[in-house]
């Protein structure tokens, strides 16, 4: 995906729309620019429902890259649900690729745990998540069953 910076700053809005019209608390977004020419961002919002003893919270973080035409990037997101309420965890994760390509073998990694600081698996094997949409619906989805997670049918990494 290369996009302009109006692009993404477009999107980065229709994120917070997003989680908004799901009755999330989500504070305006704000792009940041960094030293380095890279650009982004921070989402964290605060789900419906229960808050005891926290609500849970959905989070999306992505960097863009400036690339030589000008447009942007992404190449790295950390997608996040903490779901205080049920004691458990869920995210995707796509950074410091190198080091990941390396040890692992993939770009992408998943954390998932059943109760909330108590992983059994330190890092998952995942798939790339095109867009921060596509990652806050699997977590939405995720946050919606009553029941595991299922990190039981994940593929441990170590």
């Amino acid at each position: 995906m290369s996009e302009s910076l109006a692009q993404v700053a477009s999107y980065v809005g229709g994120l917070a729309v997003y989680l908004r019209n799901l009755g999330a608390e989500v504070p305006e977004p704000v792009l940041d620019r960094y030293v380095s020419g890279e650009i982004g961002f921070e989402l964290t919002a605060a789900l419906p429902g229960s808050d005891g003893p926290k609500p849970a919270l959905i989070s999306a973080q992505e960097i863009w890259n400036q690339s030589a035409d000008g447009r942007y990037e992404r190449v790295e997101y950390a997608y996040d649900l903490i779901d205080y309420p049920a004691s458990r965890r869920r995210a995707f994760h796509m950074h410091d690729v190198p080091t990941y390509l390396a040890r692992l073998g993939v770009t992408a990694h998943e954390h998932c745990e059943e109760v909330l600081g108590k992983p059994t698996c330190d890092h998952y094997l995942g798939l790339p998540v095109y867009s921060g949409y596509e990652g806050l619906n699997a977590l939405l989805a995720a946050w919606s069953e009553p029941g595991p997670l299922g990190c039981a049918r994940l593929r441990c990494a170590g």
